[in-house]
């Protein structure tokens, strides 16, 4: 870990307003913050990446860290392993008997390898909450984090039954995941006080099916008053849908009740929101509320492809980080879509558009626009770099290389990572 403050950088590319921009330097100050940026900084303390494209630090909107060591264990093309809810239960196999040490294991080695893949930023959405004692698990999730180096914000997770009827829970998740609303607001208030300059914390509602829709309007009410981030799981399968409507006797669904009950805005984001009506999209939009899509997760489970237009706020994630590459995310959202839809015009998803949901999209969701998501005076230098020497961008001018960068390369053509200006990557 480099420490780059009190530098000027000067990269042969930075992408800013949309496009690569030549001959700009970025002056960091003492805390990894932007202070200056423009042609013509003067100063002796230069750093040159003269074959280096920087681009803000991808935002991964929706990660469960410990998931990444079901790897190896996909069940993809066997029957026993056709459904997400088979998979369900390899991934409650998991955290059986984790305790705080295996925690912080298991979540710091899938944060390097977010690092690697030039993810700068993490929305853990995290509810494996209970080790040996009542949310111990927590401390280690950030603990992890920090020393990884990455940035995260906690979408600490409510958790508290096992289905709309309230069925008997599975001792996993008695065990590991449900608890009271009242203790649960609780810790997260505790958990305030463990925030610094690359730690924040957010809240989420597991779902509709594990938090009762009185209790999900409850925790977003006060996540709105508090102005943090609120995350929930959303019609990421059929059956959430069906059970639902088993459940109340009606026609509706998960996110008919919940847009009946509240009003979202900006902190808001659903996730997946893969069986969401277009309508119900729709009507997201119009409010500001934001939608994390994992193209490669939903792929992997079966689960399905959401209905994006150019109106959604849309921002990607790794959630079970199977595979983690950003860049696959973002280009299979674009194919997704265009296969969906037998058109390579959906969405306006562009190279430029895509990097923009990859960014600043990944910023607004989590509620760090101030903080990340772009080069500009005050925020924090965050940052991706890719090789021009690499021979999958050779001969690309400058105007066609973020459509080479999105939809041709892959994580080994990023040479520099950087987090509150720490070069933490660096291939050369």
């Amino acid at each position: 870990m480099i420490s780059l403050s009190n530098s000027i950088i000067c990269p042969k590319l930075v992408w800013i307003g949309d496009k690569f921009q030549e001959g700009i330097s970025i002056r960091i100050d003492s805390d990894g913050n932007i202070a200056e940026i423009g042609k013509g900084i003067c100063g002796t303390d230069k750093v040159i990446w003269s074959n280096e494209a920087l681009i803000p630090g991808f935002v991964n909107t929706h990660s469960h860290a410990f998931h990444r060591h079901l790897r190896g264990r996909s069940e993809i093309g066997d029957e026993s392993g056709d459904t997400f809810w088979r998979w369900r239960d390899n991934m409650y196999g998991l955290v059986d008997e984790i305790d705080w040490e295996t925690m912080k294991r298991l979540c710091k080695s899938t944060f390097q390898e977010m690092i690697n893949a030039g993810i700068t930023t993490v929305g853990e959405f995290h509810y494996v909450h209970h080790g040996e004692k009542r949310f111990d698990l927590d401390s280690a999730v950030i603990e992890a984090a920090r020393e990884a180096g990455i940035r995260m914000c906690l979408l600490t997770t409510l958790y508290q039954r096992a289905g709309f009827d309230t069925p008997t829970p599975h001792p996993i998740q008695k065990k590991r995941f449900i608890s009271d609303y009242d203790e649960f607001l609780s810790h997260v208030r505790s958990l305030k006080a463990l925030e610094n300059e690359t730690i924040s914390i957010g809240v989420a509602a597991h779902s509709a099916r594990a938090v009762p829709f009185e209790k999900i309007t409850s925790l977003w009410e006060w996540a709105n008053d508090e102005r943090v981030p609120f995350h929930i799981h959303l019609e990421e399968q059929p059956k959430e849908c069906v059970d639902c409507q088993k459940y109340l006797g009606t026609k509706e669904t998960p996110m008919d009740l919940i847009l009946k009950s509240i009003v979202p805005n900006q902190l808001f984001t659903g996730v997946h929101n893969t069986y969401t009506s277009e309508e119900n999209m729709s009507k997201l939009a119009k409010l500001g509320a934001n939608v994390s899509i994992c193209p490669c997760t939903e792929g992997y489970l079966g689960d399905g492809i959401p209905k994006i237009s150019t109106k959604t706020h849309l921002s990607f994630g790794t959630d079970c980080n199977n595979r983690i590459c950003f860049l696959e995310e973002i280009r299979w959202a674009a194919f997704t879509q265009h296969v969906k839809h037998n058109s390579r015009n959906v969405a306006g998803l562009s190279a430029s558009r895509l990097m923009h949901y990859a960014t600043i999209g990944g910023a607004r969701s989590l509620n760090l626009e101030d903080k990340v998501g772009s080069f500009e005076l005050g925020k924090a230098f965050d940052f991706v770099s890719f090789s021009l020497n690499s021979p999958l961008l050779d001969g690309l001018q400058s105007d066609e290389l973020i459509d080479g960068i999105v939809f041709s390369t892959g994580n080994r053509e990023i040479s520099k990572v950087g987090v509150q200006g720490k070069l933490l990557v660096d291939s050369k």
